[in-house]
């Protein structure tokens, strides 16, 4: 009997590959507390950290919380690529430690990105699909639309 691995599950849909990002959310936000209090990380990297985690639990966003998936995966970008430049600034040594203090690793962060990465993406691809539709509804629309207003003007009286 294999052993199933969680951060390489069946490929699923969209909710699915970032609700496996869901369970370990409490380490990342270990891991995010630990490094700001740390004593020797600079003060820009801290700030980068405490704006990006402020960014996600603020009602103000780019892309509001109230639409599901999109809504919370810029959030969790933003946290998790943040946190991944702050542990990229400091010695590896230090960083290692402190993902072994949170119960992550350094290839659990990059999994976990990747999922977001190509989740973000799919939903772009579909997005760009719904709207080209759209476009092209409201193109054949208008020129249904104008051949009738062309045809009454046409008319005579």
């Amino acid at each position: 009997m294999s052993k199933i691995n969680p951060l390489r599950a069946p490929r699923a849909g969209i909710v699915g590959e970032v609700a496996r990002v869901v369970p370990r959310l409490p380490k990342y936000a270990k891991l995010a507390w630990l490094l700001l209090k740390d004593p020797g990380l600079p003060s820009k990297q801290k700030a980068a950290l405490m704006a990006a985690v402020g960014y996600s639990i603020s009602p103000l966003d780019a892309i509001p919380g109230i639409i599901p998936v999109v809504g919370q995966l810029d959030d969790l970008a933003l946290v998790l690529f943040t946190i991944r430049w702050v542990l990229r600034s400091i010695p590896a040594e230090r960083a290692e430690e402190y993902f072994s203090q949170s119960g992550l690793t350094a290839d659990i962060l990059e999994k976990d990105l990747q999922t977001v990465k190509r989740s973000g993406a799919r939903i772009l691809r579909k997005a760009i699909a719904i709207m080209g539709i759209a476009a092209l509804a409201a193109w054949e629309l208008g020129k249904f639309a104008g051949r009738g207003i062309l045809r009454r003007l046409r008319k005579p009286g």
